[in-house]
């Protein structure tokens, strides 16, 4: 193998994970800094806890894999604006 072949492989190959990485890494880029929405005052974290206390009962005392505790789920996800880890969440929430 010469040294020619070798620089075309590794620039055809640079490219092609610039071209599938780029939209990747922009993407996970723009979902952290969306949310990176911090509440800005101990009221709106109260107010957040008051809004995610129903949702967070019926989670709780929800059997596993069930109707209620998957639309416990989406109501969490809805007011927090995505997936968390919904049993630390509730702790928080009921604490």
């Amino acid at each position: 193998m010469d040294l020619k072949s070798l620089n075309v492989n590794t620039l055809i190959r640079s490219g092609v994970i610039l071209l599938i990485g780029a939209p990747l890494s922009l993407g996970v880029l723009s979902n952290v800094m969306a949310s990176n929405s911090v509440p800005k005052s101990t009221a709106e974290l109260e107010r957040i806890q008051g809004r995610l206390t129903e949702p967070c009962v019926r989670y709780i005392f929800s059997k596993g894999d069930s109707k209620l505790e998957r639309d416990a789920k989406n109501d969490i996800d809805d007011i927090v604006g995505g997936e968390v880890a919904y049993t630390e969440t509730c702790k928080w929430v009921l604490s």
